[in-house]
């Protein structure tokens, strides 16, 4: 997670503490790559850029685009898409070599303070690895069931 969202939720939810979350090692990330990668057939070889360009090719478009003026309910959209999801939700920022584990509710309520229009690309998977919900910096959807 970087630092200047844990700053600017501070700033924006005064006297409350950003939402736990887990920084997973290199290991654990590489683990994950690798079973995504068996998961959807790819030859181990596939780098990690190759993995994520993968994952936004096979994906489906969602009917769903996030703005400036909407108001996203990442729960809505994930029961409307007949995600059944852990407790726990991990989120990848890069190419699945930076990625961050957090309570979905945690996720759910403060996805504005954690998701950010216009920087960030992110992909929102559970340990079943049976699907992937990939958002991207401008807001669109895509859908990955695996």
């Amino acid at each position: 997670m970087e630092q200047i969202k844990i700053d600017n939720f501070i700033k924006e939810h005064p006297g409350s503490s950003f939402p736990n979350y887990t920084h997973l090692e290199d290991k654990i990330c590489a683990d994950i790559s690798l079973s995504i990668l068996n998961k959807l057939d790819l030859i181990s070889t596939t780098d990690d850029l190759m993995l994520v360009n993968e994952v936004d090719k096979l994906g489906d478009i969602c009917d769903v685009v996030i703005s400036d003026d909407e108001n996203f309910n990442l729960k809505n959209t994930l029961s409307s898409l007949g995600v059944n999801y852990s407790k726990n939700v991990y989120i990848n920022w890069y190419r699945y070599d930076d990625i961050d584990k957090m309570k979905i509710d945690d996720l759910i309520n403060y996805f504005d303070d954690i998701w950010y229009l216009g920087s960030d690309d992110i992909d929102i998977f559970d340990e079943s690895l049976t699907w992937i919900v990939s958002i991207t910096h401008f807001g669109q959807v895509n859908f990955l069931k695996i």
